[in-house]
């Protein structure tokens, strides 16, 4: 269906707009059609969509039939609206002429006198008569607008002048008549007075002289008002007047009027105006293609006289004809040439002064190729240029592409300079992609791509940590590996230059001893080399040892309060162990004592001394640790038996003596042993533990590290009193805990749900099982909950408690009344009504975002990094309050979202390449994770890149060709905030400090 134009009122010199659309305007096209021809378009009358607008309605070029054709570009097919007209109205100005007789000279005293208004408009417009400024009321002809007087005489004598009227205005004769009869005694004008225009301050004159017999007498007068003599206002005595230094209050209507002997006063009158001119539009800038034909009008400003308008161009005249020329008031281009670039003037003036606007006209003209962009290599680390440079007028506009996507001028790995060149700052590995430049003027664009390849630098992927342990009799692997253009080989050698015994095994940067002895100990040279960058060493100490075993472990032990409790712990390894205990915090040494064999004594045992102990065993090369428990009992002691107790304590204090004599015996029985053993043999100094980042590995072992456990054994207690150790609140009694259904399983065991008695009051609780015997796992373990032990936030799980009392150990965290955030989002995408939550708003999904970036904000400022951060991490209430959590149910549930990779389970889809490729995690590659668990908001829960298999992830993301598509309805904003969480450079990307503020800055709905 067409909206067809309507005909319609129209007045002359307004403006007005015929309107045509079609229902569907895609692939459609516009043309109007005047009187059946094609229409010319102008500054006055043009196009805008399928409308066609005019600033101002002309009654002659306006007339006739508009029509508009609306045509498919596709089909050629046409459609015409009906015919549409203006009724235009309006209302011109005349003169006042004599009709009848045919000349002045004809006028005879008491014979008919017709007079003729030529005033003329659409409607015909109605006249009135006025003489001397008074309306007449003789007969008039509104047909002809004429008057008639029947039988004139000098009675009738003055000047004569007509006003029009119709629909469009009023006006009245430009030009009036002066009916003069003559008649001696009449005065009759000899001198008229005429309209003034004049300057402020400038003097005016109007002269007036009548004759008659006797002379007549004449007066001057100001609208309505007698003048008379006066300052700056002088009446002369030939009848003129004159007005020095002209005010706005001196302008207005004069009136000569003369009084002769008989017959009626003769009147004249002329107008007083001040020279005005307003000022012109501001300075313009006018773009053509070349070849054009152009019209530029120049509209003049309201002045006083009216202002003669031209245009100029370089200081001379345009002409009215050739090429460029003026038309009127307009300036034209019949075509535009390239020479036609500059600045035109269009000049007003009268006599206030003159007034000019400035048009800048600029023809453009298609870029050309002066240097095209070609296909580069680059070197790593160093910076690289492209080059699109073209020339055209104006300077062509350059834009720069990087795989499809726009370079932002504000990022600053990419300068781009004026001439089109562009510099890659410190180019790296990921910058190896399609870049393609834009250049692009009025007239036209070009296009073309290159490709960068890029060299990367020789370099280890990582650098071998330069000291290792090997464990004594067992099979072990040491990587090295590295990167180059082109691919690097990489071998080992032993203490310099030397060869690799033929019993081991290298095979692409792996070191393999199939079984450790103590000669493989020793300096080891990863050396990677190529033919172009030369090589790369790393040197790597390889000590050999005797891991640490338990020789001895402590027993569950149960006392009686009062009593001394003795734990046992004996360790044995190369070299030798060092032990430790620990109870949460420092253990007073007032009640507390260490023996030198590793046994601990624990005086006067209390009941809050009941709890879990830890030994703690450690060399240069591992640790290891086993937890007993201590229960203290309460008995009751009656008077009779007080002298029994006495006893008591006498006898066990001096069994505990000598337990002590003999463990101080086997102490240094085996220190000495130990130093002949180790003898000439250097120690070095244990790593320590990196609790953001996961246990720091050696040779695919955990490190030996037990500089973290003793820390927490020999840091001073807070307070005299300690009974109430950080552990001990952590305490979580196992009995306080009922099943309630399994949630799956993660790298430590079995997640299930669990109604737990918290503060006389039952809650459902997350409970994460330990149910490996792994060190590391344990490790890590141990780590996730101090994690969220120390992490204290509105959205970030807390940990309620620990069971460790007997395995499997639990760890307590809080849970809420809905499900993870990966089922939520997912059940509201659900068809099925009967699952189905109340739909998310963009507000909503806005506020959910923000709650995960304000916890991870608070995480990575206590220096933790998650490493797993997605919507399945994460628990939403149905108040949708969203809490970080790590429920890690990689094994069943989530088994799908997790790829396994060099021996471990990773989250492939929610990793940027660092992670997966160089094992390295940071708060930037948490950052990278949330801008997927975005996505996964705002897609509700799909899963991200479902349409590739892993092996195409994993391409992509070595290649740096992955990228997430805008999820449907996601905010513009918001899908940019996720590119910058995605840069491939980590520097690059934002911090969650930056995240929380941008989403903070977006509408978001946080009452729900």
């Amino acid at each position: 269906s067409t909206l067809h134009p309507t005909s319609q009122d129209a007045l002359h010199g307004r403006s007005a707009m015929l309107r045509c659309e079609v229902s569907d305007p895609e692939g459609v096209s516009y043309t109007w059609l005047q009187n059946g021809q094609a229409l010319s378009h102008s500054e006055r009358r043009y196009q805008e969509g399928g409308n066609l607008k005019f600033t101002a309605i002309d009654r002659t070029l306006d007339s006739g039939s508009f029509q508009c054709v609306a045509t498919k570009n596709l089909t050629g097919e046409e459609e015409h609206t009906s015919e549409a007209y203006f009724n235009i109205k309006w209302l011109e100005s005349g003169g006042v002429t004599l009709q009848s007789p045919a000349s002045e000279a004809q006028i005879v005293s008491s014979s008919p006198v017709i007079l003729r208004c030529n005033i003329d408009g659409h409607p015909r417009p109605t006249s009135r008569w006025y003489r001397d400024g008074l309306l007449m009321s003789e007969k008039t002809n509104n047909k002809n607008r004429t008057l008639s007087l029947p039988s004139a005489s000098p009675d009738h004598n003055g000047v004569y002048y007509c006003c029009g009227k119709n629909t469009a205005g009023q006006v009245c004769s430009a030009t009036n008549f002066t009916l003069n009869i003559i008649d001696k005694s009449f005065p009759r004008p000899v001198v008229k007075p005429e309209d003034l225009v004049v300057q402020k301050n400038e003097e005016a004159q109007f002269h007036c002289r009548f004759t008659a017999e006797p002379p007549p007498t004449v007066e001057w007068y100001h609208e309505k008002e007698l003048v008379s003599n006066k300052s700056r206002v002088f009446l002369l005595s030939n009848g003129s007047l004159v007005i020095s230094q002209v005010k706005q209050r001196n302008t207005g209507r004069y009136r000569c009027v003369a009084q002769g002997l008989r017959g009626p006063p003769v009147s004249l009158e002329a107008f007083l105006r001040i020279a005005e001119i307003e000022d012109m539009q501001a300075r313009q800038s006018r773009v053509f293609t070349a070849d054009s034909l152009e019209r530029v009008s120049c509209r003049p400003p309201r002045g006083h006289p009216e202002p003669e308008v031209w245009w100029e161009h370089a200081g001379q005249r345009v002409p009215t004809t050739g090429r460029v020329y003026q038309d009127g008031l307009d300036l034209m281009f019949r075509p535009t040439k390239g020479e036609d670039s500059g600045t035109y003037t269009c000049f007003a003036q009268n006599k206030a002064g003159q007034r000019k606007h400035e048009l800048t006209v600029t023809v453009a003209t298609a870029p050309e190729w002066v240097q095209k962009p070609k296909d580069t290599q680059m070197e790593e680390g160093h910076s690289g240029y492209l080059h699109c440079e073209t020339r055209a007028t104006p300077d062509p506009e350059v834009t720069w592409y990087r795989n499809m996507q726009p370079i932002s001028v504000e990022d600053a790995r990419f300068k781009q300079f004026p001439n089109g060149t562009l510099r890659i700052n410190s180019v790296e590995v990921y910058d190896g992609h399609v870049y393609s430049c834009e250049s692009r003027t009025e007239a036209g664009r070009l296009t073309a791509q290159a490709k960068v390849f890029v060299l990367e630098r020789l370099k280890f992927t990582p650098t071998p940590q330069s000291w290792q342990c090997l464990e004594l009799e067992k099979g072990a692997i040491v990587q090295c590996s590295a990167k180059g253009r082109p691919a690097p080989t990489v071998r080992w050698t032993k203490d310099g230059d030397g060869e690799i015994l033929g019993w081991m095994e290298q095979n692409g940067g792996t070191l393999h001893f199939p079984r450790v002895t103590r000669s493989d100990a020793g300096n080891y040279t990863c050396v990677a080399s190529n033919s172009v960058q030369g090589e790369i060493r790393a040197v790597v100490q390889l000590t050999v040892a005797v891991f640490v075993v338990f020789k001895l472990k402590p027993e569950n032990t149960t006392v009686y309060q009062g009593h001394t409790a003795v734990l046992h712990c004996q360790a044995a390894g190369d070299p030798l162990p060092i032990i430790q205990w620990k109870k949460k915090d420092k253990l007073d040494p007032d009640l507390f004592q260490m023996m030198p064999n590793g046994s601990l004594v624990i005086s006067d045992v209390a009941p809050e001394d009941t709890g879990s102990y830890t030994c703690i065993a450690g060399n240069s090369c591992n640790i290891a640790h086993t937890t007993a428990e201590l229960y203290a009992l309460f008995i009751f002691l009656h008077a009779p038996y007080k002298m029994i107790q006495t006893v008591g304590l006498s006898v066990g204090a001096a069994v505990a003596y000598i337990i002590v004599v003999l463990g101080l015996m086997f102490y240094c029985k085996q220190r000495r042993k130990a130093k002949r053993l180790q003898k000439g043999q250097s120690q070095d100094e244990p790593e320590t533990e990196c609790l953001n980042g996961g246990t720091v590995r050696q040779n695919g072992q955990a490190t030996a590290e037990i500089q973290d456990e003793v820390a927490l054994t020999n840091t001073a207690a807070a307070g005299s009193n300690k009974r109430h150790s950080t552990q001990e609140k952590l305490y979580f009694p196992r009995t306080n805990l009922r099943t309630i259904a399994t949630l799956g399983k993660g790298e430590f065991g079995e997640v299930f749900l669990a109604k737990a008695k918290i503060s006389e009051e039952e809650e459902v609780v997350l409970v994460k099982s330990l149910q490996s015997r792994d060190e590391q796992l344990h490790t890590e373990f141990r780590r996730e909950s101090d994690m969220f032990a120390k992490l204290s936030h509105p959205n970030i799980t807390h940990l309620l408690g620990l069971c460790r009392d007997s395995e499997p150990h639990y760890m307590v965290l809080e849970y809420t009344d809905t499900s993870d955030l990966k089922q939520y989002l997912k059940t509201s995408n659900s068809s099925d009504e009967k699952v189905k939550v109340q739909p998310f708003s963009t507000k909503q999904k806005v506020w959910v975002c923000l709650q995960v970036a304000r916890a991870m904000e608070h995480l990575s400022s206590q220096r933790f990094v998650h490493r797993d951060l997605a919507a399945r991490n994460c628990l939403i209430s149905s108040k949708r309050h969203v809490k970080v959590s790590a429920l890690g149910l990689s094994k069943d549930v989530y088994n799908s979202e997790y790829f396994h990779y060099r021996q471990a389970w990773i989250p492939l889809r929610w990793l940027p390449s660092e992670s997966v490729f160089e094992d390295d995690f940071s708060t930037k590659s948490d950052v990278w994770s949330f801008g997927v668990l975005m996505w996964e908001v705002f897609s509700l829960g799909e899963l991200p890149h479902v349409e590739l298999a892993d092996d195409k992830v994993l391409e992509g993301l070595q290649q740096g060709t992955l990228k997430l598509p805008p999820p449907q309805g996601c905010p513009s904003r918001v899908y940019k905030l996720m590119l910058h969480c995605w840069a491939t450079s980590p520097k690059d990307r934002v911090s969650f400090s930056d995240v929380a503020t941008a989403l903070g800055e977006l509408p978001s709905e946080s009452k729900v």
